[in-house]
């Protein structure tokens, strides 16, 4: 189902929350904050559920009609949190500081939304009523969405101890006093808010490469003028090489030794997640950053190394699955 849009300005963070970790003695039994996520101040989680495995729905604006928002899945353990949040903030306050725990996750905000009421009952109801809603507990319905009077939903990504995580948090109030029954009833006073945290993360991900050799390169610099580098890693979305990188590194580096008349373009590529002109500048930084590297560790002469970014512009495979997409991001050696 394709859903309308409605965008707010950003306003100030209030600082209001809290690590994770300590938990409270109103919470939940057995319940637990993500590990990697703060929750508001005075916060208790009220509903917990987890499955091993499907897929979490999550909305996103429609490629092909962005003043649509369609659904798509994330596969992966599924947990869902409901937090009753203290009287007397907004739920835009509370949108706010939850974008900021966010980045402090260095998790990357994708997208984000609000609605008032005649935006919430058909959108809350396509994101809480999902195939692995097999308990009654996870459902909307539980919430009265038909009391809710503004919500605001903000999705990100990133990866977490090796393991890709997509998460949706959903804010929001009610026009009226409303009890809400889950393991007990809850009551929620008019305009108080609750937060709604949906998280699928992903099996870790087994880095399979191969650290490409010197020899090897050299090869492929002969016989086809270029070689893929999938052993040089960033952060998503950053820029600094991570210490990953160095065995495949100190390849490219012998070889430059070895062969001194050796010149290279060291090429950056995305795949197709953000703007062109984003993953343009992206890419080109990336590159510059092996150049650096290249540079300052192994001592090789600058003039025999150029930084190309080519962003998302040449792509190896299609950028329809996520394995294809993590072939399309990747270092290109390809010689002067």
């Amino acid at each position: 189902m394709c859903i309308g849009v409605v965008r707010a300005a950003s306003l100030g963070i209030a600082g209001l929350l809290l690590l994770t970790g300590a938990g409270l003695a109103a919470d939940l039994p057995k319940s637990q904050d993500p590990p990697f996520l703060k929750r508001f101040q005075g916060s208790e989680i009220v509903n917990y559920e987890t499955v091993p495995f499907d897929a979490l729905q999550i909305a996103a604006p429609d490629p092909k009609n962005s003043a649509n928002w369609v659904l798509t899945p994330a596969e992966g353990q599924i947990t869902r949190l409901v937090y009753h949040v203290p009287s007397g903030h907004t739920t835009l306050e509370v949108l706010r500081n939850y974008e900021q725990a966010l980045k402090d996750a260095n998790l990357t905000q994708v997208d984000e939304r609000q609605g008032t009421t005649d935006l919430a009952r058909d959108f809350l109801a396509d994101i809480y009523h999902q195939s692995w809603d097999t308990n009654s507990d996870f459902n909307w319905t539980n919430l009265g969405r038909s009391g809710i009077q503004q919500f605001g939903y903000v999705t990100a990504k990133g990866t977490v101890g090796g393991r890709p995580v997509q998460l949706a948090i959903t804010v929001g109030n009610y026009s009226h006093p409303v009890d809400v029954v889950y393991k007990s009833k809850i009551h929620f006073d008019a305009d108080q808010p609750f937060v709604v945290v949906d998280v699928s993360m992903a099996k870790a991900v087994e880095n399979q490469m191969v650290v490409v050799k010197a020899a090897d390169i050299a090869d492929a610099l002969s016989s086809k003028g270029f070689i893929d580098l999938y052993g040089v890693y960033f952060d998503t979305d950053k820029t600094v090489v991570k210490p990953e990188s160095t065995a495949t590194l100190d390849e490219v580096a012998s070889l430059l030794k070895i062969d001194k008349s050796l010149k290279l373009e060291i090429s950056g590529h995305t795949d197709n997640t953000g703007s062109k002109d984003h993953n343009l500048a992206l890419s080109q930084a990336r590159a510059q950053a092996v150049v650096q590297v290249l540079v300052t560790k192994y001592g090789i002469d600058p003039k025999r190394l150029t930084a190309k970014g080519y962003g998302d512009t040449k792509p190896v495979a299609p950028n329809t699955t996520d394995d294809n997409k993590a072939k399309n991001r990747r270092v290109e050696l390809r010689k002067i």
